[in-house]
């Protein structure tokens, strides 16, 4: 079941090299010189495809952006920033973001300890050639205070609609809270839990070691975990014909309708997503469903029409992408 509740992990570490200002102190050249030398030691470490931000297209980093490669700030950054990203495209390591490396690794399912192993291993081929910003006492030294200590944030990317539908949101994010967790959208911090999707994830890098972070955080998975699965079961035994209908209405609606928007398709396909996942709708394939809810924003949509579509003739494209794609997979 846990399959189900949990999408993928993340750990990802925050560096900053001794000799040089931190990003958002630094100029321009020693930005480069920061850029060059990281980039030169990764291609000793493993195999990585290199890109500076300045030399891509607005749409390739936006594409980026969406499937977690690289973050908002690194795009700020353009002018300086670039980024290493491995051949299955599981690492990305950013260069010249808030900090000076920020390196993750980002595993299907609830893999925390095996992307700490790879991050980590990279981490220390890296710092055998660049000197990392280090105190005694603190740790690891980064610009924004809540990643000083080991730099490493753990997170754990989850589907939560029953926790959601059940109205007890707040009362989780309460709980684990406690226990220096937060609980924010898909995208990170400020971001909205689109699809009823949320990102766990420890709120402090000091006190604890890596390990015990990384502990920390998949044990509150899995305690989530069973809030969702309790909450389906009490959707089901206390508003069973109401959830199936709203989950029809839903495959209804994504089967037949002649236009629709990322932020109501997202909503639709999310409810189709738990019918799948609690029995109450069968399809062929149900992981077209996930397929489905990667490719519906406007930046994908464009790419698989292989054109620059206006709003009214992505909301078209979209609805019968997903249209054909529902009906191909029906189960009568």
């Amino acid at each position: 079941m846990n399959d189900n509740i949990i999408v993928c992990s993340r750990v990802r570490l925050a560096r900053n090299l001794s000799d040089k200002p931190f990003s958002n102190n630094t100029d321009i050249n020693n930005a480069n010189v920061v850029l060059d030398n990281v980039f030169s030691t990764l291609n000793g470490v493993s195999n990585f495809n290199f890109y500076k931000c300045k030399n891509l297209k607005n749409e390739v980093l936006e594409e980026m952006l969406e499937d977690h490669l690289i973050s908002s700030e690194l795009i700020n950054n353009s002018d300086i920033s670039g980024v290493a990203i491995s051949q299955d495209n599981t690492v990305s390591i950013m260069v010249n973001e808030e900090d000076h490396i920020r390196a993750q690794c980002i595993l299907e399912g609830l893999n925390l300890k095996n992307a700490y192993d790879i991050i980590s291993d990279i981490d220390n081929e890296i710092n055998q050639s660049l000197n990392f910003a280090f105190d005694e006492r603190l740790g690891f030294l980064t610009a924004c205070p809540t990643n000083v200590g080991t730099g490493l944030r753990a997170s754990v990317m989850m589907f939560l609609p029953g926790i959601s539908l059940t109205n007890n949101v707040q009362e989780m994010i309460n709980a684990v809270s406690k226990f220096g967790i937060c609980v924010r959208g898909a995208y990170g911090e400020g971001s909205n839990a689109n699809g009823y999707l949320f990102q766990i994830s420890n709120q402090f890098s000091l006190g604890k070691s890596e390990e015990e972070i990384v502990q920390l955080v998949e044990s509150t998975a899995l305690k989530i975990c069973d809030l969702e699965i309790r909450a389906r079961k009490l959707l089901l035994d206390t508003n069973h014909d109401n959830l199936m209908d709203d989950i029809y209405r839903a495959y209804g609606i994504l089967s037949n309708c002649y236009k629709i928007t990322t932020s109501e398709a997202i909503e639709l396909l999310s409810k189709v997503k738990l019918g799948c996942d609690i029995d109450l709708i069968r399809l062929k394939t149900p992981e077209v469903v996930d397929d489905l809810l990667k490719n519906v924003s406007p930046l994908k949509i464009n790419k698989l029409s292989s054109k620059m579509l206006n709003a009214n003739e992505r909301d078209i494209f979209r609805a019968d992408y997903i249209g054909r794609v529902m009906k191909n997979n029906r189960i009568n």
